[in-house]
């Protein structure tokens, strides 16, 4: 049991430090290279740091215990919108999401809370429909973002990006993902075994390792903030902008994406 318990802390670690130090890192450097709005970056970053939620839902799958990552997803999208908003505040930055032009990014990240609390009250598991439902969704929040949002300039580049790489950031993002998935593999199979040996319910772990996973999430809103340091003026948003996208990119993807994607492998390979 201890075994597992270390096992489980360190793999979280690992996911951690390759989020902080390769995978954002390595967006920034493909932003700034192919020079990035902050919307766009933001939403990168949230997209890379919705990796430890996939390989944390699929080793879950193959120790047999999917519906852990089910929860992790839940989980880690209202841990998420917490990890915002204690930023947000703390930084004192609130006043940034009275904005309207941020509405439709705050009604679907509120939809990527809702929904999976919803198919859980309505006992709405694991299917094929449900899977094609999920992506439907995704796309929707798309094809919304879209036309809604309009490409705007050039975020600031974090300290080190300037002369970044399309090929540099490639190698930083290979390598992050790399660590990911290697540590995923060993967080599900030391959840799993924690599981069976402490009868812990499929539900608290998948809350355990949603706080931990989301820890990635908390490490990029604190750096885009810092990206950002100093403004250009008081009226400037885009740090908001970018941090915000993240969070919803980041909730999306768990729910549209990587949820249906993990249920699909778990019908078609594991089950």
């Amino acid at each position: 049991m201890i075994k597992d318990l270390v096992i489980l802390i360190l793999s979280a670690a690992a996911i951690v430090v390759a989020v902080r130090f390769l995978l954002v890192p390595g967006i920034g450097k493909i932003g700034a290279a192919l020079k990035f709005s902050a919307k766009v970056r933001g939403q990168m970053i949230g997209y890379a740091t919705s990796v430890p939620e996939f390989t944390v839902l699929v080793a879950g799958a193959l120790n047999g215990v999917f519906d852990a990552g089910m929860w992790n997803i839940a989980s880690s999208n209202i841990i998420n919108w917490a990890l915002f908003l204690i930023t947000v505040f703390a930084l004192h930055q609130q006043l940034d999401l009275k904005n309207k032009i941020f509405i439709d990014e705050l009604i679907f990240g509120v939809l990527s809370v809702i929904l999976p609390l919803l198919m859980f009250a309505f006992g709405i598991g694991t299917g094929y429909i449900t899977a094609v439902g999920l992506l439907a969704f995704f796309v929707f929040y798309k094809v919304m973002d879209k036309r809604l949002n309009r490409a705007g300039k050039p975020a600031p580049l974090p300290p080190g990006a300037e002369n970044g790489s399309v090929a540099g950031g490639s190698l930083y993002l290979l390598l992050g993902v790399a660590v990911i998935l290697l540590s995923g593999r060993f967080l599900g199979s030391s959840a799993g075994a924690l599981i069976t040996q402490l009868n812990v319910p499929a539900w608290a772990v998948g809350w355990i390792l949603g706080l931990v996973t989301s820890v990635c999430e908390l490490a990029s809103f604190i750096e885009i903030y810092r990206m950002h340091k100093p403004k250009d003026s008081p009226t400037h948003i885009k740090d908001t902008q970018e941090a915000l996208d993240a969070l919803v990119a980041s909730n999306i993807a768990n729910l549209g994406l990587i949820l249906p994607l993990g249920m699909l492998i778990y019908l078609t390979v594991i089950r």
